[in-house]
C-alpha cells in the first residue's frame, strides 16, 4: 500500500491539475510509458522523483516566464527574455593607417598618400591637366611609364565586341623593344638589316619550344604561319604569338620591324572590358605626352567594333607605373582629340 501511494503522489505532482481528479495509474506506467517524453523532460522526471515540492514549484516558474514571454514584458536592464545586458567588447580608437575611412589606403605606402593628396579622386580633368598632375605624382625612384586605362562599353565574349588594334605612337615608347623574326630565304638577310635582333626560322621554332623567350616582339612571315601555329600554347598566354590584327603578321618584314622600333604599341580590350595602354615615360615633355596619348585615343575611336552599343565610352583614366589614377572628362577628352586632328 505504501509502495502504490507514493507512485501516486509523484504521478499527480507530473500530471497538469486538471488531471489530477482522474483515475490514478498503474505503477509500471511510471517506468515504462506508453508514449517516450522527448530528451528535455528527463531533467524534470529526475527531480520530480527526487524533490517534488522543488518541481513542482518550478513549473509554476515556467508557466510565468512563458506568459510573460507572451506579453513582452522586459527586465529591468531593458533586454528581452531577461538575459541581461550584451556584453561589449572595449575597442581602441584606430591611429595611423588604420584609421583613414578607404580599406585600400590602410595598405598604400606612405609616400602614395602624400601624393594622392595633389588630386581631388570626384573631379573629371582635361587632358592637360592631367598630364600636368601625373607628372607630379611621380615620384619613384626609376622613371616611370604613362598609361591610360580606358573601361569600354564592351562584352569580349561576342566576336563582335572585341578590340585589338595597334597604334603608332608619334614620340615613341621611351623602351628598347627586342624583336625577333621568323622568316625564311632572303627575308633572313632583310630582317638583319633592318634591324631585327633574332632572326630565324625552324631552327627559331625549336629553340622556342625547348623555352627560349628573350624577345619583346615576335614578327613572322604569312608562308611560316602553318610552323608557327604549333606554338600557340607556348606563345598564346604571353601575348607574343603572331598576328595579323596586331601587325606581327606581315609580308613586309622591313616595315613591321621598322614600326615596332619608333613605338608602334598593340592593345585589346581584357575579359572586363578595359583597355590597358602604356604611352610614353613620365620624363617626356608634356607636348609629346599630349601628341602620344590623343594618338591613343583616335586609335581607339577609329577601331570601335561593329557590334558595340550605347556609350562606347564609359571612364577614362590616366597614371604612371606607381602613381594613384586621375580622372579625365570623356568629352572634353574626345573634344580634345578633334581639335589637335584638325
Amino acid at each position: 500500500m505504501t509502495t502504490a501511494a507514493t507512485a501516486t503522489a509523484s504521478t499527480s505532482l507530473l500530471a497538469p491539475a486538471a488531471s489530477r481528479t482522474a483515475p490514478a495509474a498503474s505503477p509500471n506506467a511510471l517506468f515504462f510509458p506508453s508514449s517516450v517524453p522527448s530528451l528535455r523532460a528527463y531533467p524534470r522526471l529526475l527531480l520530480a522523483f527526487r524533490c517534488p515540492a522543488a518541481a513542482a514549484q518550478g513549473a509554476v516558474l515556467e508557466e510565468e516566464e512563458a506568459e510573460a514571454d507572451q506579453r513582452g514584458q522586459y527586465d529591468d536592464d531593458g533586454y528581452e527574455g531577461g538575459r541581461g545586458s550584451a556584453f561589449t567588447a572595449p575597442t581602441r580608437p584606430r591611429t595611423g593607417k588604420a584609421a583613414l575611412p578607404l580599406k585600400r589606403d590602410r595598405t598604400r605606402s606612405k609616400r602614395f598618400l602624400e601624393i594622392q593628396k595633389l588630386r581631388e579622386s570626384k573631379k573629371d580633368y582635361d587632358v592637360p591637366t592631367a598630364i600636368s598632375l601625373m607628372k607630379q605624382m611621380s615620384s619613384a625612384k626609376f622613371v616611370e611609364s604613362a598609361e591610360a586605362h580606358f573601361r569600354m562599353n564592351l562584352d569580349p565574349k561576342y566576336n563582335d565586341q572585341q578590340l585589338r588594334a595597334t597604334v603608332n605612337l608619334p614620340k615613341g615608347t621611351g623602351q628598347s623593344v627586342k624583336i625577333a623574326v621568323l622568316t625564311q630565304g632572303e627575308k633572313i638577310d632583310e630582317a638583319r638589316a633592318a634591324g631585327a635582333d633574332i632572326v630565324g626560322g625552324e631552327d627559331l621554332i625549336e629553340q622556342i619550344k625547348g623555352g627560349f623567350m628573350e624577345f619583346d616582339k615576335l614578327i613572322a612571315s604569312p608562308d611560316m604561319m602553318p610552323k608557327v601555329a604549333g606554338l600557340g600554347k607556348i606563345l598564346g598566354p604571353r601575348g607574343l604569338m603572331p598576328n595579323p590584327k596586331a601587325g606581327t603578321v606581315s609580308p613586309n618584314i622591313t616595315q613591321a620591324i621598322e614600326e615596332f622600333k619608333k613605338g608602334k604599341v598593340e592593345y585589346r580590350v581584357d575579359k572586363s572590358g578595359i583597355v590597358h595602354i602604356p604611352f610614353g615615360k613620365v620624363d617626356f615633355p608634356e607636348e609629346d605626352l599630349i601628341a602620344n596619348f590623343m594618338a591613343v585615343v583616335r586609335s581607339v575611336e577609329r577601331n570601335k567594333p561593329s557590334g558595340a552599343k550605347g556609350i562606347y565610352w564609359k571612364t577614362a583614366y590616366l597614371c604612371s607605373s606607381m602613381g594613384p589614377s586621375i580622372k579625365l572628362n570623356i568629352k572634353e577628352m574626345l573634344d580634345y582629340g578633334l581639335d589637335s586632328s584638325d
